[in-house]
């Protein structure tokens, strides 16, 4: 059985070894080059209590493909067509298109960008950063030691929105959480 995963953090590489033990042939698409990081601990990554970003691997590539896993990185995709088994997907800026007998899109949640006029036209290179991936991790890591920022605002109040929070006080500055719930 050929099994095709959408994803590459925890629950579709955890499927994926768990497919791949009872023999499947299993083939992910990571959308990024980051497969099986843990994206809750970016904020220890961004404070320096975690030095280099590699140590946020559960396991690196390597240990995932002696595993038994396909990982086709920097690839994601864009259409399923239920009917024919296949997944079209843009590979590293080129079409690709993958066969499947099963399927499994296990691509987690998106970061939020909240409704604020003037928001959309904003990003890295003005400050402005989601937190969803390493990707985004290590781009906001270069802006912060770049401008060696005193103070940030986090929008929104969750989980990682507070670990953060603490990530950037322990980095010594002044951190404002926005919040548009009661707590």
């Amino acid at each position: 059985m050929r099994l095709l995963i959408i994803g590459g953090s925890d629950a579709g590489i955890e499927a994926g070894l768990n497919a791949a033990a009872r023999g499947a042939e299993v083939e992910l698409l990571v959308a990024d080059a980051y497969p099986n990081f843990s994206v809750c601990g970016i904020p220890y990554y961004l404070s320096g209590e975690v030095s280099d970003w590699r140590d946020l691997a559960h396991r690196d590539q390597a240990a995932l493909e002696a595993a038994g896993l396909r990982l086709q990185l920097d690839t994601r995709a864009t259409a399923i067509n239920v009917a024919d088994h296949r997944v079209r997907a843009v590979r590293r800026g080129q079409e690709a298109t993958f066969g499947y007998d099963r399927l499994l899109v296990a691509t987690g949640a998106l970061p939020v960008r909240p409704p604020i006029t003037g928001l959309d036209a904003l990003g890295p290179s003005d400050g402005v950063h989601v937190l969803h991936n390493m990707g985004d991790a290590r781009a906001l890591a270069a802006t912060l030691d770049r401008r060696q920022a005193g103070s940030a605002v986090i929008v929104g109040g969750g989980y990682i929105g507070l670990e953060m929070a603490e990530a950037l006080i322990h980095r010594g500055m002044t951190v404002t959480v926005l919040e548009r719930l009661p707590s």
